[in-house]
């Protein structure tokens, strides 16, 4: 195992450990109309850049309704996507499909959700994975 995936393991561990005493990050942020597209955020505490997409987001929202849900990767239930995102936050789904990570614009975000309101979107490429890190 490489230094960099053995301290991510040991990173992970800590981090698993501290979720019993810390409050999660994770949940719905709000909700869109009816029928609106889904977009996750997949986040932890203390983010500032996930802050910052967020606040991308809340913008995109007044002229493009969508739902936004946090998962935090710290969260024991997502230890799958706490292996696959740990170095990569925030990334973003939209409709369960990869779009973006670390930055977004405002009209990235909002051509997406475009497309996906018209049942276009498709994923993007350059999803992270760092499971296969070594």
């Amino acid at each position: 195992v490489s230094p960099m995936a053995a301290k991510g393991l040991r990173l992970g561990r800590r981090l698993m450990s501290a979720s019993a005493t810390r409050k999660s990050v994770g949940g719905r942020i709000w909700e869109g109309t009816a029928g609106c597209p889904v977009v996750k955020l997949f986040t932890k505490e203390d983010c500032e850049l996930c802050k910052r997409v967020k606040d991308v987001l809340k913008v995109a929202h007044e002229t493009h309704p969508h739902t936004l849900e946090a998962v935090d990767i710290t969260d024991r239930e997502n230890i799958d996507w706490f292996r696959r995102y740990k170095f990569d936050i925030p990334v973003l789904h939209l409709q369960e499909k990869y779009l973006a990570k670390h930055r977004v614009s405002l009209e990235l975000v909002q051509a997406a959700l475009e497309e996906a309101q018209r049942g276009e979107f498709k994923a993007r490429t350059g999803q992270p994975d760092a499971r296969n890190v070594t």
